[in-house]
């Protein structure tokens, strides 16, 4: 007894300082904010550096934004008051600025200033090119070639270049402020040749140049916007503009000096302006906001405003490719739109059931939904609520009317004729039952009604009844397990309900039996019927998801009220979608989405159908992200800079230690520091990623290596303390152990097993006495296998099995196996627990395959052990 309550004792202190360190950990992590914008300044110029990082010029000097905060590097008095007009990367940690007090350079890493020495005739600098490695700087009075020095060298041209842009066949062009555009590039004695593109511009001051992404060039000049139009460039927008840059939707964005940012569409044949944003939006709300002097579109697609006097801001607009169907009545009658009932058949055809307006099919050509009226006459503003085709016959679920028939007529798959209904007094399914869903296993028709679930034999024309729970959905998993959704939102695996704190809308069934689940908290996993559900969401939200399926990548797409999402399991990330037009739009009902055979999901919304193709959409590059590591002189925190500038809140990192199979470990972005000093003494080796806001990880990860040394601080000497006062517990009840057995016969010792004197060899050699540790501390977990004794002893699989082989010809899983049975065969020999007991304490997951390891070992089962023990170990009872 005395002894248990040491041990306790000692297990209470150690959890408290685990869970000290463990809540120090997450309080670092979550002390950083992001913020947004430069407060009251003039922006002039904005650039993104090789690692991701954004710069912007303003009146008193650089300021930068590493994907947490903004920075400001003011210049001296002598130099405040030039605004920055130019930011470019001369090398890595050398970015340069052109002001009209002359050109600058500034060290990224010491945050220093240092000016350029200009020629007298050199004026302010416009632009900064390179080809081949030579560096070119343009000027108003032309354009001079930097020597090894960054001393600006010879003039080369004449020349006064504005802007620059790399066309996507990878031409360098310039473009001038009385001569159109020229392309640069070099000779073959290496000597800057200028040769002139776009002719239709020769006399024209060009303020930008830009790409579409049908590679069609884009141009801005001083009084015009031209675009490509039968081969030729034409002007289409007359007037002065401010900037020009293309969103990464394909949108050409004009900055202007006093009316917002116009957005370029084509309007028939012509081309129009509208607001890019609501002149209402908080983005916007005085006159110095709509003074926009630099538009600039960084890696992720983020579009970046730089303002006359109102700072800085950040336009992130994230959509997904899709197609939205309304019905061919829609303008005349807009709740035709709230969609119940999606079915595709075999060829191809998808029709739609609607709420009120009777039943349609998508019409592809037309990008609408045409009617397919079932009765002749009034008697189609039905509530359709499920559709089925089997054959040349449509199975069409309705609220009031029960199941009708109708024929598809032959050669029209669009045209329909009522034939009958579905109906059998005899199993209690009724003419005007509500029908929610009809679901097709085999040759079987399953029916999900008010009154319950039935089942329709397509080949004998049988019927007969599942059950009486009215439901709303139906599923055969591969072991022809029933799944019924009730109308209640619960969820029965072959009748029992299964608990899970919330209202399920849709499920889904896995290959391996597991299950995922659209509920009102979220996106539910649950491992198996009798284990417990897990529920994810996006950051700091909790989503009531409607709907849900599978991808071909493995991704889940989820329906809810507020837009669409899509759930990558593995990292268990959301992404989430707008539908352009309002709240109405992103309103998908309850388990209506299919995913049709082109591998499209369609969706049923309040507004009509929305359509999207995951191979076809929109999604945001991989990120860019920068690690710092020896935060605060330890080699072991590190700061991550994730320059995913879109839905930032949605973006993460990512960490894994030591060898490829490890897993990775996810962070949402606030969790900007990772601070491992809690680890134990020795060596780490740690790779480090980032995520942007779709879930897409970069490859490229970083891997870092770092050394715990632990030194005596205020941690250790509380352990010290600690130390000492379990020593005297340790030491008193040593003393009182040994007087109370003085008077006892002492006990005879257990003989020494075999595998005791093999288990006694290995543990002289270190590395093999660190292995058998690993495994007797996980002794009882019986998912502890090779992969987590590698990760636990930091060495990888090729390693850890050479070392292994000379000690013993065990493979990994055999070592394990027989630390389990050594440790079995203690237990069993002090007789206080059963056979079954002891083989699930050592990890076996079955009494029976415990048995015959045991057997295969020792020779003998375990209970012949046990009791062959029993025997040896009696001793003549005490007698008082």
């Amino acid at each position: 007894m005395q002894r248990r309550i040491v041990t306790c004792f000692f297990i209470f202190l150690l959890s408290c300082s685990v869970q000290l360190q463990a809540t120090n950990y997450f309080q670092k992590l979550s002390k950083f904010t992001t913020e947004h914008g430069i407060v009251n300044n003039t922006i002039y110029s904005i650039f993104q550096d090789s690692t991701g990082g954004m710069w912007f010029g303003t009146l008193e000097g650089l300021s930068s934004y590493n994907g947490l905060v903004f920075s400001s590097y003011p210049m001296t008095d002598s130099i405040t008051g030039y605004p920055i007009t130019l930011i470019d990367q001369i090398h890595k940690d050398q970015l340069l600025l052109g002001t009209s007090n002359g050109s600058y350079l500034f060290s990224i890493s010491s945050k220093q200033y240092h000016k350029l020495d200009d020629p007298e005739d050199f004026s302010t600098i416009t632009t900064l090119f390179k080809i081949h490695n030579r560096s070119y700087l343009s000027t108003k009075s032309g354009i001079y070639e930097l020597d090894d020095q960054n001393r600006i060298g010879l003039k080369r041209f004449d020349h006064s270049i504005t802007c620059k842009q790399l066309s996507p066949d990878g031409n360098l062009l310039l473009g001038t402020t009385t001569s159109g555009i020229w392309q640069a590039e070099l000779s073959s004695d290496s000597v800057l040749v200028l040769n002139r593109n776009y002719p239709e511009l020769q006399h024209e001051s060009v303020k930008a140049i830009s790409f579409l992404n049908e590679r069609e060039p884009v141009i801005l000049t001083e009084n015009a916007l031209w675009v490509m139009q039968e081969e030729k460039l034409v002007p289409v927008i007359e007037g002065s503009f401010s900037s020009m840059n293309i969103s990464q939707h394909n949108e050409i964005l004009l900055g202007t000096f006093g009316e917002f940012i116009q957005q370029v569409y084509k309007e028939g044949e012509k081309y129009a302006l509208k607001d890019y944003i609501n002149r209402d939006n908080e983005i916007f709300n005085d006159f110095y906001d709509a003074q926009i002097n630099v538009l600039f579109r960084d890696h992720s697609g983020s579009v970046w405003i730089g303002t006359n006097r109102a700072g800085l801001d950040r336009i992130d607009r994230k959509k997904i490719t899709y197609k939205k169907y309304k019905s061919d009545i829609q303008d005349r009658e807009p709740e035709a739109g709230y969609v119940n009932a999606l079915f595709q058949n075999e060829k191809g055809r998808l029709w739609v059931g609607t709420s009120g307006k009777g039943l349609y099919y998508l019409d592809r050509k037309k990008q609408c939904l045409s009617s397919a009226p079932i009765f002749p006459g009034n008697l189609n503003d039905l509530y359709v609520e499920a559709i089925l085709q089997h054959k040349d016959k449509l199975y069409v679920g309705t609220r009031h009317m029960g199941i009708i028939t109708t024929s598809v007529v032959a050669g029209d798959n669009t045209h329909v004729v009522a034939s009958g209904q579905l109906f059998s007094k005899e199993t209690g399914l009724a003419k005007n039952d509500y029908i929610y869903a009809l679901k097709r296993f085999d040759e079987n028709l399953y029916i999900c009604s008010s009154k319950g679930t039935f089942v329709y034999g397509f080949d004998d024309n049988s019927f007969s009844k599942l059950d009486s729970v009215p439901s709303i959905n139906f599923a055969l998993d591969s072991l022809n397990n029933r799944w019924i959704l009730s109308y209640r939102m619960e969820l029965y695996f072959n009748q029992q309900k299964l608990e899970f704190g919330t209202e399920v809308s849709d499920f889904h069934i896995g290959n391996d039996g597991e299950v995922w689940l659209a509920t009102g908290k979220g996106v539910a996993f649950l491992r198996n019927v009798n284990a417990k559900p897990i529920f994810y969401n996006p950051a700091k939200k909790v989503i009531e998801f409607t709907s849900l399926r599978k991808d071909e990548e493995g991704s889940f797409w989820l329906g809810s009220r507020m837009g669409i999402y899509r759930f990558d399991p593995q990292t268990k990330l959301f992404a989430s979608y707008q539908i352009v037009g309002g709240s109405k739009a992103n309103s998908f009902n309850h388990a209506k989405l299919l995913q049709a055979q082109d591998s499209e999901f369609y969706w049923g919304s309040n507004d009509g159908v929305v359509s999207i193709n995951p191979q076809a959409s929109s999604y945001l590059p991989k990120p860019m992200f920068k690690v710092e590591q020896g935060v605060k002189k330890e080699a072991s925190i590190f700061n991550v800079y994730n320059y995913s500038y879109n839905h930032q809140e949605e973006n993460g990192l990512a960490y894994r230690f030591f060898h490829p199979d490890s897993s990775w470990n996810y962070l949402p972005v606030d969790k900007s520091v990772l601070d491992f000093s809690h680890l134990d003494r020795g060596s780490y080796q740690l790779d480090i990623a980032a995520i942007n806001a779709d879930g897409i990880m970069n490859d490229n990860f970083k891997s870092f290596h770092f050394q715990i040394k632990r030194s005596l601080n205020a941690r250790l000497s509380l352990w010290g303390i600690i130390l000492i006062v379990l020593a005297g517990i340790v030491f008193w009840y040593w003393k009182a152990r040994k007087a109370d057995l003085a008077s006892v016969v002492e006990e005879e010792e257990q003989p020494e097993t075999p595998e005791d004197k093999i288990y006694k060899e290995w543990t002289q050699d270190e590395f093999m006495q660190k292995a058998l540790i690993v495994i007797e501390e996980n002794l009882s977990d019986n998912s502890f296998g090779v992969n987590e004794l590698y990760l636990a002893i930091q060495m990888s699989k090729s390693n850890f099995y050479r070392k292994l082989k000379k000690f013993t010809d065990l493979s990994p899983n055999e070592l394990i196996r027989f630390v389990r049975l050594r440790k079995s065969a203690q237990l069993l020999i002090e007789a206080k627990q059963s056979v079954n007991e002891i083989a699930y304490e050592v990890g076996f997951n079955s009494p029976s395959y415990f048995t015959r390891c045991f057997k295969q070992q020792f020779g003998i089962a375990p209970s012949e052990y046990k009791e062959h023990y029993n025997m040896l170990s009696c001793t003549p009872e005490k007698v008082h």
